[in-house]
């Protein structure tokens, strides 16, 4: 089982479990409180088509500030969200929209290890990751990651009635926890996301957000 292809995107993106426009909404709402105080401003847009291609309006990826953000309908009741930071989209606003808006949300990893060609080191290590919300309150955190050294596993609140609880004690460390469990995990949820799924082709409408300001001096774009 694989995960549709999300391009650059694929390892690393958030569910919230409400319509994308009431997500994006919210979200709007939340931010451009913020951000009007350092003097940004929000634009929030409809988008239709491929998600594929509405995904490519977030290259750059940005840091130390992201500037673009991506709310797509993964079905009629959960919303995929997508920004674009240098090191990935930010774990922190699926938990917050998760207390906002009363509702549950995730924050899905599905990371591969990524070699840089030129120089042969690791720009990005392979990590499987699944934290799940409701209310704002972290109910279910599994994770299986290399960051370099040995291979990491745990987890913490109750275990869903469907997770496969004996791979957890197998004795190779990156087999307890694998992209392929967590799509099924996924699809369990009620949000199937393997490549031989169709509802992504409905085409939206999703939101993009953009962020306006004058970016700090370390802004750099990649």
């Amino acid at each position: 089982m694989n995960l549709i292809n999300f391009g650059k995107f694929s390892s690393s993106f958030g569910l919230v479990r409400s319509p994308s426009k009431l997500v994006a909404d919210s979200f709007f709402a939340w931010q451009q409180e913020l951000l009007r105080q350092w003097g940004f401003e929000l634009k929030l847009e409809e988008r239709h088509g491929e998600i594929g291609d509405v995904l490519s309006e977030l290259c750059p990826r940005t840091a130390p500030i992201v500037t673009k953000y991506l709310f797509w309908p993964a079905n009629e009741g959960w919303t995929l969200y997508f920004d674009n930071g240098v090191n990935g989209t930010d774990a922190g606003p699926p938990s917050v929209l998760s207390s906002r808006m009363s509702v549950e949300a995730m924050r899905v990893v599905m990371a591969d290890e990524i070699l840089n060609p030129l120089s042969g080191q690791i720009e990005q290590y392979r990590a499987t990751i699944l934290e799940y919300y409701s209310n704002g309150v972290e109910q279910r955190h599994i994770f299986v990651a290399n960051d370099g050294g040995k291979w990491k596993f745990g987890e913490s609140g109750t275990p869903f009635q469907f997770e496969n609880t004996a791979a957890y004690k197998v004795r190779s460390i990156k087999e307890r926890f694998t992209n392929a469990m967590l799509l099924g995990y996924l699809k369990e949820l009620g949000v199937d996301l393997s490549n031989g799924h169709s509802a992504l082709a409905e085409y939206g409408p999703g939101y993009l957000l953009t962020k306006h300001g004058k970016m700090p001096a370390t802004y750099k774009e990649f």
